[in-house]
């Protein structure tokens, strides 16, 4: 069986790596540059020096069993590693990040797997058995005997309109929330006490320092995401005046300095509001499946656990 994997994200490299190490050919194929997706990791210059952002996924849990396992191993080769908070309030596990930015952990399962970078799929052609994926560039790779979708759900329902009518159908009832994210960089210490925190009001519904995290830089930096409904008023603003906006808040909320640095990125698939409730969708009459953490919930476990299932669910 050959199976195309549109999407590497999280809940795609999980599908990938249940599927072949069970021997079935997998390839995986994603419009981004390189493993991070909501689990990107930015860089930038500053003053000379190379300092790295999470301005997605912060950090997280692990409940499940087959969940833990899976940090147990990512933490045995190091590209996971513990995010202690103490004066996070309500803190209700232990706090995982990867090591040394959120993006290593998919690009060590990445490593493993056959990725293709760049790769846009913009439709899906021919039928069962004998799917073709067309590019934005205008190339295809076809013969594949299934296709998993392993994107935001919006993505997934345009992709899918065509070929499994009912899986996009399901996919166009789910609504993600955006999110826009800033990434400040100060040259000196701020006199901030907590590692993260959610302001009570203003624009702002999260802050964490960046830094604080293993394997980062020295220099203190923090990650900025705006409230869903702030975000979604601003969608269409310049990266420029939100940032400005939201660094403004910052420094109301806790009196920092103005930073050195400050940049703004537009998460317009953050967060799902409403999941779909099952883990992966499957149409076997068509070989077309779904997966992605818009079935389960807006978490990192949720993700990785929606391709787990789809994965094992197709080796039966």
């Amino acid at each position: 069986m050959t199976i195309a994997i549109v999407g590497a994200g999280m809940a795609g490299l999980s599908a990938a790596e249940t599927l072949s190490a069970q021997g079935r050919s997998v390839r995986l194929f994603d419009k981004g540059r390189g493993a991070g997706g909501r689990m990107a990791t930015r860089r930038a210059s500053i003053n000379g020096a190379n300092v790295t952002f999470d301005h997605g996924a912060q950090y997280f849990t692990a409940r499940s069993e087959g969940f833990r396992a899976a940090v147990s191993r990512w933490l045995s080769a190091g590209v996971a590693a513990p995010w202690d908070d103490e004066d996070a309030p309500g803190k209700a596990s232990e706090r995982f990040v990867g090591a040394p930015g959120m993006n290593s952990i998919l690009k060590s399962m990445a490593a493993a797997l056959d990725v293709s970078w760049g790769a846009e799929v913009s439709a899906l052609e021919g039928g069962p058995g004998r799917w073709n994926l067309r590019f934005a560039d205008g190339s295809a790779a076809g013969n594949f005997e299934r296709v998993i979708v392993a994107v935001p759900a919006e993505q997934a329902a345009v992709l899918l309109a065509a070929a499994s009518p009912e899986l996009a159908a399901n996919a166009k009832k789910i609504k993600s929330e955006p999110c826009w994210a800033a990434m400040l960089a100060y040259d000196e210490p701020t006199r901030i006490v907590s590692l993260s925190f959610e302001p009570s009001d203003g624009p702002l519904g999260w802050t964490a320092r960046n830094s604080s995290k293993f394997g980062r830089t020295d220099a203190e930096t923090w990650v900025l995401h705006a409230r869903p409904e702030w975000s979604a008023a601003n969608l269409e603003a310049s990266a420029e005046k939100v940032a400005a906006r939201l660094v403004e808040s910052f420094r109301e909320q806790t009196g920092a300095g103005a930073p050195v640095f400050s940049q703004a990125h537009r998460w317009r698939y953050a967060r799902v509001a409403e999941p779909l409730g099952t883990p992966f969708q499957l149409d076997p009459q068509t070989g077309l499946a779904t997966c992605g953490d818009w079935h389960l919930g807006a978490r990192v476990e949720a993700a990785w656990t929606s391709g787990h299932l789809l994965g094992s669910e197709l080796l039966r």
